[in-house]
């Protein structure tokens, strides 16, 4: 809803949705884990740390970084 009210250049916006489909997905992914470790912050801080660091450079539209978050590159 955020990207309709509020719309931002088509590649800044594919970033944006882009990164919130990961984010929905790595929640997913900690799911199984979350009743064990659910007060312990390092659980869900570690891994996308880890995933930050693999983070891919959004270039054009057709780039499909799945599985990765991305950034735009601000030279």
């Amino acid at each position: 809803m955020h990207e309709e009210l509020f719309p931002n250049k088509p590649l800044e916006t594919k970033m944006d949705l882009h990164n919130n489909t990961f984010g929905m997905n790595f929640y997913r992914e900690l799911l199984p884990g979350i009743h064990r470790q659910f007060f312990e912050k390092s659980f869900f801080i570690d891994g996308l740390e880890k995933k930050m660091k693999e983070a891919k450079v959004l270039k054009n539209l057709d780039d499909n970084f799945e599985g990765f978050l991305v950034y735009l590159d601000e030279k």
